[in-house]
């Protein structure tokens, strides 16, 4: 039968059961020590509980984590991109010595090479890492450090629009071409773009089906003259790299992968003098764009896809210019 206690801010709980050590856990609230403490004593029971030994290292759960749960998320290649770098920094260390300070540590490093952003995300991971380990696979976390390592402040969202001729120099009859101008008059995000397929276009209704989205809420999109034109260029390309259009009904049209855009999306720019420009603002261009053509913010949701008014707004960027204009 579990103890608790009120201990200081927390609740402190200790397990006593025939054939296992004395465990001993602090949680900040008492529902959250009762969970706890009811979801160890049940996987007692069944034998599911996982002691963890002084020897225990973060990289077990970490390799545990990329092998079990990482692969059933959408945004996988990511995650494993950034677990990496937990593994070869934090990996050698064991559960009882992930400290605030080694989290700390870890922090000021990883800052020398990446943005705040970037570095909250790969914090994220480790303090979900550390969370399924203890809800899931029964093993005693001694405290999750992350709540207690201060943080930088995360920048402004970027507020990048495109310039006069900048649009001109990204767009040509070529495939990258396609995919720019698809981002400008679509707003879509990168890999909704990279899985459109044949099937997914309405050209007689001027739509586009996006059945796999960020949000996983499918989405039914208009498509203006020149996205339609685009999409036809594309389709026409891969019908002769293909040899037919038989094959083509299931398959994405477009040949990139998604580091493939971005990195013939920055050479792109490189070579026209294009500063500070990423894939990504093109989004946030064709947001701006939507409400400067004076649709409003539900019908703009219902082209890019925002589920949160708030995000939306940090998508749009109207120019003062242009609503100068409008005020006369």
């Amino acid at each position: 039968m579990a103890s608790i206690r009120k201990r200081g801010r927390g609740y402190h709980v200790q397990i006593r059961k025939n054939g296992y050590q004395t465990i001993t856990h602090t949680l900040s609230s008492l529902s959250l020590a009762r969970k706890w403490a009811a979801g160890v004593e049940a996987d007692m029971e069944r034998h599911l509980y996982i002691e963890v030994s002084e020897q225990t290292t973060l990289l077990s759960l970490l390799i545990r984590y990329q092998d079990q749960v990482i692969p059933l998320h959408k945004g996988s290649k990511s995650e494993q991109y950034r677990i990496q770098h937990l593994k070869k920094h934090l990996g050698h260390l064991r559960l009882i010595h992930l400290s605030p300070h080694e989290v700390s540590k870890y922090r000021d490093i990883r800052l020398e090479t990446v943005s705040p952003a970037s570095l909250k995300r790969e914090l994220v991971i480790l303090s979900r890492v550390l969370t399924v380990a203890e809800r899931d696979w029964g093993i005693c976390i001694p405290k999750n450090p992350i709540p207690l390592v201060s943080l930088p402040k995360v920048d402004k969202g970027r507020t990048r629009r495109l310039e006069k001729g900048e649009q001109e120099c990204l767009i040509d009859n070529s495939e990258m071409g396609r995919i720019i101008t698809l981002a400008l008059e679509t707003a879509m995000r990168r890999g909704e773009i990279l899985n459109i397929k044949k099937s997914h276009i309405n050209f007689s209704l001027c739509t586009l089906l996006i059945p796999t989205t960020k949000t996983d809420q499918p989405r039914t999109i208009p498509l203006s003259s020149t996205a339609l034109t685009s999409l036809r260029g594309q389709l026409r390309a891969s019908e002769r790299l293909s040899g037919g259009v038989t094959s083509l009904h299931e398959k994405p049209l477009f040949t990139y992968s998604a580091r493939g855009v971005s990195g013939a999306f920055l050479k792109r720019c490189r070579r026209s003098g294009i500063e500070d420009l990423h894939f990504h603002d093109l989004r946030h261009e064709a947001t701006s764009r939507l409400f400067e053509k004076g649709l409003n913010p539900v019908e703009v949701a219902t082209i890019t896809g925002h589920k949160d008014p708030r995000m939306l707004m940090r998508y749009t960027h109207l120019r003062a210019e242009d609503l100068a204009r409008k005020l006369g």
